[in-house]
């Protein structure tokens, strides 16, 4: 019980950054708009009244100590900011000109009370965005502010453990022959494949399960620290079994190995190559940074038998690929990943910048991009209207410029800045000491590559994946994916040493 009364926050983070994927992955409107305001409600709660306490700390000195922090940060500001702006279009609502004919036949105008604010065309489905963006920023700044290191490591452990749960869910759907997430039919999907777990789309379960493969790369590199550090320490850990000190440190390999399947298993193209270039990255990192202390002789044996085990598991997973895994990759070439990022075999990109550059500081609103595409199509282009999938642009950048607006980007950049220019400042800072550290304790070379810790790093690179992801998809679209990018950056300064971070 006293374990509960000390982690509500974290608790509370987790339930918000996991709930969003059982909820189809915060795609259904219908779903996020009776559910989403309650997590928040219970969100806003937390964020009042309980805040992780620091050692000797009370509950009413953490709340003060949360409260002033907010108060300061920019970050928070910012992010209300963006919130006011979605705003503001429930009161400025405007005729869609392909679907609202009827009215505007009538005489009713098209445009907006105040066209030069922001502004939506449908409000149900812009209050759906809405709340996106609420729930990812409320995971974000209790994160930041109501956790403390520790309590970010654990909540992202429950992150990670929920969404092991989500992958051997849809392991199981697929072995059942589910036609839809969680047995129910999708009713506008051709093809019953087109879904995994609880996600409705092949590309955001797959960008999804893999940036948990890096949180849980991250979370098996900080525990095989803590046991190297107790170790060193002569702390309680020498006093457990060999078996037991070996599950402390390699547990979270476990799902580490499901969620790189899971990733595959979505057919999502791009979380196949994604997925497989996070596991070699993974690979070589600690593989660098375990051999570092080591004799030559011995790095060359080891690396010898690493490569031995690497190359075995790679021709047992190769030659037993399901026939739709294999499918979709020797279908994976060069030029179908340059004409996907550059949308130059789809309408939407260009679409998408037209609108845009018509509706430049505000853009169009939550969904906007559905109501006004059809109107900026060629005839050409209207006869290849994309019937699935096409609310999409399919390329996220472009999306939010022609649904927010340059203000409404900028924004989000400000915000993503603010998470990522800390951790880079103590990188530099991490750089530069590693300098003058003893050659015994100093991380391997290229010292600045080297010199973060490897759980940040990792979690650096699968939020980087999503973001080379979303050039040519629409992952962040996806609630559970935006929650999870916000909430994962927010929780780098857990794995920093303590005098980068407080």
């Amino acid at each position: 019980m006293r374990f509960v009364c000390d982690n509500l926050a974290v608790m509370f983070v987790a339930i918000l950054t996991s709930l969003l994927a059982w909820l189809y992955g915060g795609t259904r409107t219908d779903v996020i708009v009776t559910s989403v305001p309650w997590l928040l409600l219970f969100m806003f709660e937390l964020i009042i009244a309980f805040p992780q306490k620091a050692r000797g700390e009370s509950t009413g000195d953490a709340r003060e100590r949360v409260w002033a922090a907010m108060k300061k940060d920019p970050l928070v500001w910012t992010a209300l900011g963006f919130l006011l702006l979605l705003a503001i279009p429930f009161a400025n609502n405007g005729l869609c000109v392909n679907c609202d004919r009827a009215l505007i036949a009538l005489g009713h105008s098209p445009e907006p009370p105040v066209p030069f604010i922001p502004f939506c065309v449908d409000r149900y489905r812009h209050l759906g965005v809405f709340l996106w963006f609420a729930a990812a920023f409320a995971g974000m700044i209790a994160t930041k502010h109501c956790l403390r290191r520790r309590g970010k490591r654990l909540m992202l452990g429950m992150v990670v453990w929920n969404g092991f749960a989500l992958a051997i869910l849809g392991f199981v759907q697929a072995a059942t022959g589910a036609e839809g997430p969680l047995w129910q039919k999708i009713g506008n999907v051709a093809n019953a494949t087109d879904f995994f777990s609880t996600f409705g789309y092949p590309n955001m379960a797959g960008d999804y399960f893999t940036s948990l493969f890096a949180i849980s790369i991250a979370l098996w590199r900080r525990s095989v620290d803590d046991a190297a550090y107790e170790r060193r320490s002569n702390s309680t850990d020498m006093k457990k079994s060999a078996h037991g000190r070996f599950w402390r440190k390699h547990l979270y390999l476990v799902p580490a190995a499901i969620m790189f399947f899971a990733a595959v298993n979505t057919l999502s193209r791009a979380a196949i190559m994604l997925v497989t270039l996070l596991l070699a990255v993974s690979f070589v990192h600690s593989f660098i940074s375990f051999t570092h202390p080591l004799k030559r002789s011995e790095k060359v044996r080891r690396g010898t038998i690493a490569l031995g085990c690497v190359a075995l598991v790679a021709f047992f997973a190769i030659s037993s690929l399901p026939d739709d895994v294999q499918r979709e990759v020797d279908t994976i070439d060069a030029t179908e990943v340059l004409t996907r990022v550059t949308g130059k075999g789809q309408y939407h990109v260009r679409v998408a910048t037209e609108i845009w550059k018509d509706h430049l500081l505000f853009g169009v609103g939550g969904w906007g991009y559905k109501h006004f595409c059809v109107p900026y199509m060629t005839p050409e282009e209207y006869k290849q209207l994309q019937v699935v999938g096409g609310i999409n642009v399919h390329n996220d950048y472009l999306q939010f410029l022609a649904e927010h607006g340059a203000v409404g980007v900028g924004a989000l950049l400000a915000i993503l800045l603010m998470l990522i220019v800390p951790v880079g400042a103590s990188w530099k800072s991490l750089a530069a000491a590693a300098r003058f550290t003893d050659a015994k304790k100093a991380p391997p070379k290229p010292t600045a590559l080297f010199a973060l810790p490897a759980p940040a790093f990792m979690i650096l690179a699968g939020v980087t994946a999503t973001f080379i992801h979303s050039f040519g998809d629409c992952p962040l679209r996806s609630p559970a994916v935006l929650t999870l990018l916000f909430v994962s950056l927010a929780a780098i300064p857990g794995f920093l040493p303590k005098k980068e971070t407080e």
